[in-house]
């Protein structure tokens, strides 16, 4: 049947009056003879779009972007992907992507970062790498105020531990160590006993100490360290590392037993009622080395590291004074080294970027003031005479001082060799400082800030081979 005969049967059927024109019959019969494709080609129509969406990712460059950034010369990648990875799972709340990184609590986390922006880089301020964990200190930005974050990764499992109940602590850049340590002194604790206890020593090394004997016993731990008195008596020292232990003894009633490997000192004295007084700390090497002073009747000893000690005794008794306990000290202890040179105490902030260092010394027994305060790092002209300064952290960048004259030698960022010559140098001195000018207006003000070190306008620290206080008269 034509179109021409469907209108017509139409028209007769409803009415001699026409109701529809051709054009549109032909435009109904047309959507009415559209077919439906064939069931089985469905599938196949989402397969072809499939791997045509496949193709063209595939082929379309990673545009992927990591959302927090972290900056840092001391971590490898994979370890800077590993923190960016924790701080985007908890940005996004994501529980499954935090706990194949972490075992915190998701929503302690949370709430511990959510004060937080993530807009600019996070910075590593420091890193303490050991042989089975690094310990990392990040900048965290919170309304333009700066906070600390600490975060361990464990080196064998890849897993970042957190203590979300520890608070973070404000951040400043502009550090300034204290100007003096007040020390309190306390009695020393007392060695624990071991009472009734057998003791395995299959395989354990027994030393003759004077007339006390020192049996080191191996454990899944470490070796544990059991000291015996003439007495019988057993003090349990606790378990150290499996290296060889260096002993010490002073009079028969003193004892260092020092880790070869940590440098940890056990300092054992036997104090006038014959009880056995015990403090642990580090020691620089294995060098133990006390000093007498005007101001206390028996030596000192300084156990060095970021929680240093002052050591003496009293009245027959062993008495120590944590150096650190009372100061209020900017950014965390750990950043703060403390180490025995003679007869004063250089103390250090290092960050894995900056070092600033001052010298103390004891004025009574319980104070150790800044160096500087006492006078004794005067600045005088004739110190640059025929001298070489080095920057402190790049030792091929060095000044020479040589008959009126200044010669620079280092490299520029790029790698290339700079010598530059200033002439006609002139030097003048107040207190601790040197105020150098030169020709073609050079000028360089230097401040001396230790025995050996320098400090220049911008910060920057140098070193002299010689303390400047030998010098003769």
């Amino acid at each position: 049947m034509t179109n021409s005969q469907v209108k017509q049967a139409i028209d007769e059927t409803i009415g001699r009056e026409p109701l529809m024109d051709e054009a549109f019959v032909q435009k109904v019969l047309q959507k009415k003879q559209r077919k439906k494709p064939l069931p089985f080609l469905q599938p196949a129509i989402v397969v072809l779009l499939m791997l045509l969406v496949g193709a063209v990712l595939y082929f379309t460059p990673n545009q992927t972007i990591q959302a927090v950034e972290i900056e840092s010369a001391y971590l490898e990648e994979n370890h800077q992907q590993l923190v960016a990875d924790f701080y985007e799972a908890i940005i996004q709340e994501d529980k499954k992507a935090l706990a194949k990184i972490s075992p915190v609590n998701s929503e302690q986390a949370y709430k511990r970062y959510s004060i937080f922006e993530f807009n600019n880089p996070v910075e590593v301020i420091k890193t303490i790498d050991t042989e089975k964990s690094i310990t990392l200190f990040l900048k965290l930005q919170a309304n333009d105020i700066d906070y600390l974050d600490e975060l361990v990764i464990d080196k064998e499992s890849e897993i970042i531990e957190l203590d979300v109940m520890k608070s973070m602590v404000l951040y400043t850049e502009n550090i300034e160590l204290p100007k003096e340590f007040l020390l309190e002194y306390k009695e020393a604790p007392y060695a624990p006993v071991l009472e009734n206890m057998e003791l395995n020593l299959d395989g354990a090394e027994v030393k003759q100490v004077n007339d006390h004997i020192l049996y080191q016993i191996p454990t899944e731990e470490g070796t544990w360290r059991v000291f015996e008195t003439p007495e019988g008596k057993r003090l349990d020292l606790n378990v150290a590392s499996d290296q060889p232990t260096v002993i010490i003894t002073g009079t028969n009633n003193q004892f260092y037993i020092i880790d070869s490997k940590t440098n940890e000192a056990t300092y054992i004295y036997r104090n006038k009622e014959g009880e056995y007084q015990i403090v642990i700390g580090q020691l620089e090497g294995t060098n133990v080395m006390t000093f007498d002073d005007d101001f206390h009747d028996e030596p000192l000893l300084f156990m060095s590291g970021s929680t240093p000690k002052a050591i003496t005794t009293e009245q027959g008794h062993l008495i120590y004074a944590d150096i650190f306990e009372h100061s209020e000290l900017t950014n965390p202890q750990v950043f703060y080294h403390a180490e025995r040179i003679g007869t004063h105490l250089l103390v250090e902030y290092v960050e894995d970027s900056k070092q600033t260092s001052t010298y103390y010394q004891f004025t009574a027994k319980d104070v150790l003031l800044d160096y500087r305060r006492i006078g004794m790092l005067e600045a005088k002209p004739e110190h640059f005479t025929d001298m070489s300064i080095a920057n402190r952290y790049n030792d091929q960048l060095i000044y020479i001082f040589n008959d009126n004259t200044i010669h620079y030698r280092g490299n520029s960022l790029s790698g290339e060799l700079i010598e530059e010559t200033y002439t006609n140098i002139q030097i003048e001195t107040k207190d601790n400082q040197y105020f150098i000018t030169g020709d073609n207006g050079f000028s360089w003000t230097l401040s001396r800030t230790a025995p050996r070190i320098l400090k220049d306008e911008k910060g920057i620290e140098y070193t002299v081979p010689v303390n400047f206080d030998d010098y003769p008269e």
